[in-house]
């Protein structure tokens, strides 16, 4: 058992799988606290001060949804974590000291300033679920003024086996999330630096050993009148030698990489290193 990740890679040897895995949330857990928030908090601070417009867009119309939402996490935050201290609707993350009042700004901009996770909102238009406000400080390799604005479908063009494996119940899955039962997911990549902000991807160098294990822990909740979703996504950078403490896992890990399709090798940009990778964990 590897006890160091917060979500570990996949150590059943199956076959890599594009799907959606979604799962109930309790709602005590909608939001993650962890040992990596402090400095977190920090970082996004400084983005979000220095890079605004790539990362906060928002079409207008939707403020109402939005701020209902962001009461909803005060809320949430107010009654499962007591490392928050909440009066109306400032909000004070009480480890850093960093306070917010959901006045000042966008709701979204200021409740990412103290919590993990970034912010979508999904508005339900003709029958397609399409990103209409987003808070998205730690993107993994996509940008934010090429999504706002699109539908769900057209934001994941550039998955490969999308169109197969997940277009055809997308937005009728999005439908039936009901408001009194969220649900939740995770996603991973293989990342050559810690670095959580990458709305771009920049070609690294970096021997295998020395890799990151990104994971997005991804969370969908339904407003009331079901015509808007907040989707949320806890972003992590934890070093993949980590897997090493469990020579078995990583020996599993290694079976799941091989089954990467060579589209799918790409689009993770693993082309010139699976094979890097794969004796490594094997060793």
């Amino acid at each position: 058992m590897i006890q160091n990740f917060a979500y570990p890679p996949p150590s059943d040897g199956k076959p890599f799988r594009l799907n959606m895995g979604l799962r109930e949330l309790d709602t005590k857990n909608w939001l993650e606290g962890g040992a990596d928030l402090n400095n977190q908090l920090i970082d996004r601070s400084k983005i979000l001060q220095e890079k605004r417009e790539q990362v906060f867009q928002v079409e207008p119309g939707h403020e109402k949804a939005a701020l209902d939402f962001a009461k909803r996490i005060i809320e949430n935050l107010s009654q499962n974590n007591r490392d928050y201290q909440v009066n109306g609707e400032k909000i004070k993350h009480i480890p850093t000291g960093v306070e917010v009042d959901l006045g000042d700004d966008h709701p979204f901009i200021q409740l990412t300033k103290v919590i993990a996770e970034d912010l979508c909102l999904l508005y339900s238009d003709q029958g397609k679920w399409r990103l209409v406000a987003a808070v998205v400080i730690f993107p993994s390799r996509w940008n934010l003024l090429d999504k706002i604005g699109k539908n769900i479908d057209d934001i994941h063009i550039p998955v490969p086996g999308y169109d197969q494996a997940l277009k055809p119940f997308m937005s009728e899955t999005f439908n039936k999330v009901r408001v009194d039962r969220p649900v939740w997911r995770k996603n991973w990549s293989l990342h050559e630096s810690s670095l959580l902000h990458e709305p771009f991807y920049v070609e690294k160098s970096a021997p295998v050993e020395e890799y990151w294990w990104r994971t997005e822990r991804q969370t969908l909740t339904a407003s009331n009148d079901k015509e808007y979703l907040l989707f949320t996504i806890r972003n992590r950078s934890e070093p993949l030698n980590w897997i090493k403490s469990d020579p078995e896992s990583a020996k599993q890990f290694a079976t799941t990489l091989a089954t990467l399709t060579p589209e799918m090798l790409e689009y993770k940009h693993l082309v010139e290193k699976r094979d890097e990778l794969i004796k490594y964990l094997n060793q």
